[in-house]
């Protein structure tokens, strides 16, 4: 089963693998997974940036956001307090 996703690259860089894969016969989805294929096999290694761009950070704290709970449970908890509070105001305002 394939998925598809997308990915954001440099217009340059972008034009210039197509017109390398074309070459070679290939589609450039294909290079893309031959790739990711020898990075999981450890075959190609590469070094992480020690300039982290705001784009790259916020999604990697936003993955390991729900880490310690189930984003469906806290919602559901989430609504029931926010009932909870909504039935509080009205007893409020009637006297109760």
């Amino acid at each position: 089963m394939e998925t598809k996703t997308t990915v954001r690259f440099p217009a340059d860089l972008l034009k210039e693998s197509r017109v390398a894969a074309i070459r070679q016969g290939l589609s450039l989805s294909e290079v893309l997974r031959r790739l990711l294929r020898m990075w999981l096999r450890g075959k190609i290694t590469l070094e992480a940036k020690d300039d982290v761009s705001r784009q790259a950070q916020l999604a990697r704290e936003a993955f390991g956001m729900w880490s310690d709970r189930d984003p469906d449970e806290y919602l559901v908890h989430s609504r029931d307090g926010l009932s909870l509070r909504d039935r509080e105001v009205e007893n409020a305002r009637m006297g109760v």
